[in-house]
C-alpha cells in the first residue's frame, strides 16, 4: 500500500486523491477492525469492500501519455502484489494447529515430566532441580507452540502497526 501511494505521486492530484483516500480508509479498517477479526477467525466483509475500493481506484486511472502508461502498469503490479499479500494474510488467519496435535504434544510433555519425577536420582536436590528445569522448559515450549499458532495475536505475532503508520505518515 505504501508503494501504491509513493508511485502515485506523479499522477495529477485529481486522479491521485481518490486512490489516497481509498488506501487510507482501507489501512484504517485493517488497523482498527480486520486484525482483531483475523485473530478471532471472523469475517472481514468491511475491509473486503475497502480493499475493492483501493483496486477500483487504481483501475479507474486513465493514462494520458506513455509516461503515465508505464506508471499505470507499475500501479497495477503493486495492486496485484497487495492483493496476493492480502489473500495470504486471510489464508493464514484460518489455519490453526490441529487440536489433536496440541493434545499429543501436551500429553507427551506431561508424560516426560511424570516419568522424570519418578526417576531414581542419587541426590534429592539434584532430582528436584532437574524436575524444576524440565518443567520450566516444557512449559515454555508449550507456551511458544500455542502462541505461534495464531499469527495475529499473542506475544510473538504480526502486528498491524505498518497499516496504522500508513494512515498517519504518508500522503
Amino acid at each position: 500500500m505504501k508503494d501504491l501511494l509513493l508511485f502515485s505521486q506523479r499522477l495529477k492530484e485529481t486522479v491521485r486523491e481518490p486512490m489516497v483516500r481509498a488506501v487510507k480508509t482501507y489501512a484504517r479498517g485493517v488497523a482498527e477492525t480486520e486484525w482483531s477479526a483475523l485473530a478471532a477467525c471472523e469475517g472481514t466483509e468491511k475491509t473486503d469492500k475497502q480493499f475493492s475500493a483501493v483496486i477500483s481506484s487504481v483501475t479507474e486511472v486513465k493514462p494520458e501519455d506513455d509516461t503515465e502508461r508505464i506508471l499505470y502498469q507499475r500501479l497495477l503490479e503493486i495492486a496485484n502484489q497487495a492483493s496476493a499479500h492480502r489473500d495470504e494474510r486471510l489464508a493464514l488467519s484460518v489455519k490453526r494447529m490441529p487440536r489433536t496435535l496440541l493434545v499429543f504434544v501436551t500429553l507427551t510433555a506431561a508424560m516426560i515430566l511424570f516419568l522424570l519425577f519418578f526417576f531414581p536420582f542419587r541426590n534429592v536436590v539434584f532430582g528436584l532441580v532437574a524436575v524444576a528445569i524440565t518443567a520450566m522448559v516444557l512449559f515454555f515450549a508449550n507456551f511458544v507452540l500455542t502462541d505461534l499458532d495464531n499469527p495475529f495475536e499473542g506475544t510473538w505475532n504480526v502486528g498491524s502497526e505498518p497499516f496504522a503508520e500508513l494512515i498517519t505518515k504518508l500522503r
